[in-house]
């Protein structure tokens, strides 16, 4: 895989996941306050699918290439970004030097999380289970949902002192809601997202965007079980947690309770009412329109040298080989004629 094609894939899915993040930037506050925050959530699945997408050949096309969903599906991938690359004449020194950067970069972006995420796995100390199946530990100061694979809810050494006991149900209502929706898991997809695409800011922004649409999906999950008439408690149990933890770490394996988004626009969010099932499955809907729309104009903006299928690699390489074959046997011959004549207007 030559450093030319790599540059040419990167180059094409910056534009389109950038433009997918840019349609759910745009997108989920009207939806949010519509059909509610759980479906606005669903909008961030334009980014990677729109990338995905991307890849994707043209089936059932008339010009389409029949192998290409086969097992050879990504060396036809690359194929495609070869020639957008040679197209592009992009030269090789240059292609080089920016894969070497962006290499560099992914190292460095990705030695800074992991070392991060271990520094606080250190801090935490020694969990200590609960019956109720939650975990304590005196390195935190608010709730919170740690593990990928295994998720765990974290509450604070002072959880019961600190909080009433309807904060207390309140609060791991919200955790769970993160554990079920395997929020950790989707935080540290978004990290070695930012990782590949260091080099995007809006990328760094629209992860931010993400988190705290999470928040708003779990805040709305608990309420809808909850009912209005707790929403003042609710909020309540969300200021102590924001008061508990005021340091604003966001790590990217860890579902905060309230430390990394403004109190006040999630408190704001709480005022409004919660859609029912009827309005969620029309914000399902919606969303998952919009999704589809940017897949497909993925597929629209799709570079036509992408979209070409080409054609029989050991055609052309036959082919180019006896036209190296023929040239080599034509120019002998047509030299040794020329001299030929040569000698024989000199004998003249």
């Amino acid at each position: 895989m030559s450093d030319a094609v790599v540059l040419g894939y990167l180059a094409c899915l910056t534009a389109v996941t950038t433009l997918a993040a840019l349609l759910a930037a745009l997108a989920r506050a009207p939806l949010r306050n519509t059909v509610g925050a759980r479906a606005a959530y669903w909008l961030w699945l334009a980014v990677p699918v729109s990338a995905f997408a991307l890849t994707l050949p043209h089936i059932g096309r008339g010009d389409a290439n029949p192998a290409a969903a086969g097992p050879d599906f990504i060396g036809w991938v690359w194929a495609r970004m070869a020639v957008l690359i040679e197209s592009a004449h992009v030269s090789l020194p240059f292609a080089e030097a920016a894969c070497a950067v962006w290499a560099v970069g992914v190292a460095t972006v990705l030695a800074l999380m992991v070392l991060r995420q271990r520094a606080f796995i250190r801090s935490l100390g020694i969990l200590v289970p609960l019956p109720d199946g939650t975990w304590r530990s005196g390195g935190v100061t608010e709730p919170m949902l740690i593990g990928v694979l295994r998720p765990r809810v974290l509450v604070p050494l002072d959880f019961e002192r600190h909080y009433s006991a309807e904060e207390r149900e309140f609060v791991l209502a919200h955790e769970r809601a993160h554990m079920r929706r395997r929020d950790t898991l989707v935080n540290g997809l978004g990290a070695l997202w930012l990782c590949v695409f260091w080099y995007n800011p809006v990328m760094f922004w629209a992860v931010r965007l993400l988190r705290f649409d999470q928040d708003l999906a779990c805040d709305a999950a608990v309420l809808a079980a909850a009912g209005r008439g707790r929403r003042g408690r609710y909020a309540e149990a969300l200021l102590k947690a924001q008061l508990a933890g005021e340091s604003g770490l966001a790590l990217p394996l860890a579902c905060h309770w309230g430390t990394a988004h403004p109190l006040r626009r999630r408190i704001a969010a709480l005022r409004r009412p919660v859609p029912g099932r009827v309005r969620h499955a029309i914000g399902i809907l919606c969303a998952s329109t919009l999704v589809a729309t940017a897949s497909l104009a993925a597929r629209t903006v799709q570079p036509a040298s992408l979209i070409a299928p080409p054609a029989d690699a050991h055609a052309e390489a036959n082919s180019a080989a006896a036209a190296r074959h023929a040239a080599g046997k034509v120019c002998p011959l047509a030299l040794r004629r020329a001299r030929e004549r040569q000698k024989a207007r000199t004998r003249a």
